[in-house]
């Protein structure tokens, strides 16, 4: 029995993939105990893929870091429309909740 080709990910899914998996693994485990060994196997790839990507599970981890702060920070900016200060804690509260 075969196995079917391999299909090449293009670079930027790939980089997805790895973002996804570190998330994951840092939220799951906490940034020390997490290995790039581990990374690597929950994305399905090599370890030197990883390192290829992101230079090591430092990069990575500050990749993560960026994108949720990014995430958050623009939750919270959304959540300062409303012009009466009380609705405006309250909005900029609740985005943050949902976040959470």
């Amino acid at each position: 029995m075969s196995t079917p080709p391999r299909v090449r990910m293009p670079g930027s899914e790939r980089r997805q993939q790895l973002v996804t998996a570190g998330r994951s693994l840092f939220a799951d485990k906490g940034y020390e105990a997490v290995t790039v060994e581990e990374i690597a196997s929950e994305a399905g790839v090599s370890k030197p893929l990883v390192y290829e990507h992101f230079g090591g599970k430092e990069g990575l981890y500050a990749v993560v870091v960026d994108r949720e702060m990014s995430d958050l920070l623009g939750r919270i900016d959304a959540a300062l429309t409303p012009a009466v200060p009380k609705l405006m804690l309250e909005s900029v509260v609740l985005a943050w909740l949902d976040y959470i």
